[in-house]
């Protein structure tokens, strides 16, 4: 088994949320002895419009993979062209300015590409 596995779950659609959290609560869960499992969740398109109030259940789990050592991130193409202020997310949220970019990066970084 590899050293090191890196997972970026794309959530590109406000209703994916939840599938999306527990792939990612999942994934963490697989790890053994000696593996490094790294996970990143990272939303754009409507689906940001779900992360200004997030209902508690979806909260607690998007909570529990960054106590897991998760990472959440949001594209600001998308918060712009939903009108959503940075200052309206829960601190859980980081961002990055497009989305369609950190996806090319973070792949040719090695991250493994999902989309729930």
């Amino acid at each position: 088994m590899a050293d090191e596995l890196k997972l970026l779950i794309h959530v590109a659609q406000q209703d994916r949320w939840d599938v999306a959290v527990k792939n990612g609560l999942n994934f963490l869960k697989t790890r053994g002895d000696g593996d490094t499992l790294r996970v990143r969740l990272l939303g754009n398109a409507d689906s940001v419009t779900r992360c200004t109030q997030c209902d508690r259940p979806l909260f607690d789990n998007l909570k529990q993979l960054v106590l897991d050592g998760g990472e959440v991130y949001l594209c600001e193409n998308s918060l712009r062209a939903f009108e959503i202020e940075k200052s309206r997310l829960p601190e859980l949220f980081s961002t990055v300015p497009a989305a369609v970019r950190a996806i090319a990066e973070w792949q040719a970084e090695g991250w493994a590409y999902m989309r729930p």
